[in-house]
């Protein structure tokens, strides 16, 4: 069976992840490094793009969207912007205006996308995979290794981005109470640092060791992973597994079934929330698969 590849990316959220070599020498990004901001083809360009969902796109130095507690940044490059921006209206946006309307990413789409050019670090050498703040601004780093042809970029950079669409979605509408009300004693604070792998997670009733920290977080990783991952993933997370004949299922194969008992009921209850609001999961996920690269 093909290796599962499973993706813990979580916005609000700095992952530690390969960090810098002890030597390396972390340091704060200088504002000399950036091009002074300018009205540019670009910009124009932008404001077409994101006219009907009133998003701002911005991919040079302003300090007061740059975390203080990021270091080692370097820019967007300028040939790298507006294809990461298509990919955000191709494999985001169009999705969830084709599962809802126009009007309604319009009033729940973020208002401020900030692109990084290179990974952020903090001070500790870990590594920042993309952040947002309130369902306003969201932030994606590594725009300079754009590889649309890579599953595992693409995959990384949109599990951000509909992870924190889904916090604006419940914080707007309200989370159903009849998910509050399935796992409620399972949820660990800093879970993600806890809890160390997805089986553990996937015993819990969950999809990422993330997904662990809070009943939020779990709502929106659920939502995130259902769209993004592969279909022999999207199995692991959702079909039992069966014994082989004349053997019975081990201890762990148990506890990973209940766990997907509660998965199960779990998406049921995202999926009717998100159609009484107005989006159809199913639409969004069969849209962004098949937009994915073929990598056979």
């Amino acid at each position: 069976m093909k290796k599962l590849v499973f993706i813990f990316i979580a916005a609000a959220l700095v992952l530690g992840l390969n960090s810098c070599e002890e030597d390396d020498k972390v340091t704060s990004s200088g504002e000399d490094l950036f091009a002074p901001m300018t009205n540019s083809e670009i910009d124009q360009k932008h404001r077409e793009m994101f006219a009907d969902y009133n998003t701002r796109v911005e991919y040079r130095y302003i300090k007061n969207l740059i975390p203080s507690d990021w270091f080692y940044i370097t820019p967007a490059k300028e040939e790298k912007v507006l294809s990461m921006s298509e990919i955000v209206v191709d494999m985001w946006i169009n999705p969830l205006v084709e599962a809802s309307s126009k009007e309604f990413v319009g009033v729940t789409f973020p208002k401020l996308l900030v692109y990084i050019g290179s990974p952020a670090y903090q001070q500790d050498g870990s590594r920042v995979l993309g952040q947002a703040e309130g369902g306003t601004v969201i932030r994606f780093t590594e725009v300079n290794y754009l590889d649309r042809e890579n599953t595992t970029w693409v995959n990384t950079q949109m599990h951000t981005a509909y992870h924190e669409y889904c916090h604006i979605v419940h914080q707007r509408y309200g989370l159903p109470n009849a998910y509050r009300e399935v796992t409620p004693d399972s949820y660990v604070k800093s879970g993600w640092m806890t809890i160390t792998s997805i089986e553990e997670a996937l015993r819990k009733g969950m999809v990422t060791p993330y997904a662990c920290s809070s009943v939020q977080e779990d709502f929106v990783e659920l939502f995130a992973t259902y769209i993004i991952v592969s279909d022999e993933e999207l199995d692991y997370y959702f079909v039992d597994v069966e014994p082989n004949e004349g053997e019975s299922l081990t201890p762990d194969q148990i506890m990973d079934n209940n766990g997907r008992a509660i998965l199960r009921e779990k998406l049921s209850i995202q999926k009717k929330y998100m159609d009484n609001v107005g989006l159809d999961m199913d639409i969004i996920r069969a849209a962004y698969q098949k937009l994915l690269p073929n990598e056979e």
